[in-house]
């Protein structure tokens, strides 16, 4: 059996003595996906439902395993824990589903629209009531009411679209952006400690 000693930290229990990452880094990893992804968008002539699905599932994939990475980092009493696997759980189901439709239909206009709109719908709806509920907790929040509209715009925009060639740049250009402002949001927190952030929830 473990010594008292053994299971405590000073006073305080091992899992919330653990030292957690600095807050800057969660959104600097989540936005190399973005950023890859929109770049490659970017510098590639030919925008086709093909490359859309191909690209969704990139970005897909890979910010769900920057988010799963980032929240397991995190204590249970970090408030960003529960927005980061719940991200994480929507974004790699889009990155999942744009593989099997690669792999089975070989692409298609209509099902990249449904996809990316999904995606932009569910993702976008929980940044903002996740800043809902911790508006006071997190100096995060702030920042996730801003991408939560972003994304849920994007949503907005594929459901006016008719064209993969569309399809493909507003996704890319909101890859961009949000790779830009994720790094940005990253900079500004740079002067935050763990602690601090423990002590806002």
């Amino acid at each position: 059996m473990l010594s008292e000693s053994a299971l405590y930290a000073g006073d305080m229990p091992i899992e919330s003595a653990r030292r957690e990452p600095s807050p800057w880094v969660a959104p600097v990893l989540r936005a190399i996906p973005a950023l890859v992804v929109g770049l490659i968008i970017t510098f590639t002539a030919e925008h086709s439902a093909s490359l859309g699905l191909g690209i969704l599932a990139a970005f897909g994939l890979g910010t769900s395993f920057v988010l799963v990475v980032t929240s397991l980092r995190m204590g249970g009493g970090n408030p960003q824990r529960p927005l980061h696997r719940g991200l994480a759980i929507i974004a790699g189901l889009a990155g999942v589903l744009a593989l099997v439709v690669l792999a089975t239909a070989g692409g298609g206009l209509a099902l990249l629209l449904l996809l990316v709109g999904g995606y932009a719908v569910l993702a976008g709806a929980l940044e903002l009531v996740w800043r809902i509920r911790h508006r006071n907790r997190s100096p995060v929040a702030r920042d996730a009411v801003v991408i939560g509209i972003g994304t849920l715009a994007l949503a907005v925009v594929i459901a006016l679209v008719g064209d993969p060639v569309s399809a493909v740049g507003f996704f890319g250009a909101y890859a961009v952006v949000l790779g830009v402002f994720l790094l940005i949001a990253g900079v500004s927190l740079t002067s935050l400690t763990p602690a601090r952030e423990s002590s806002a929830s």
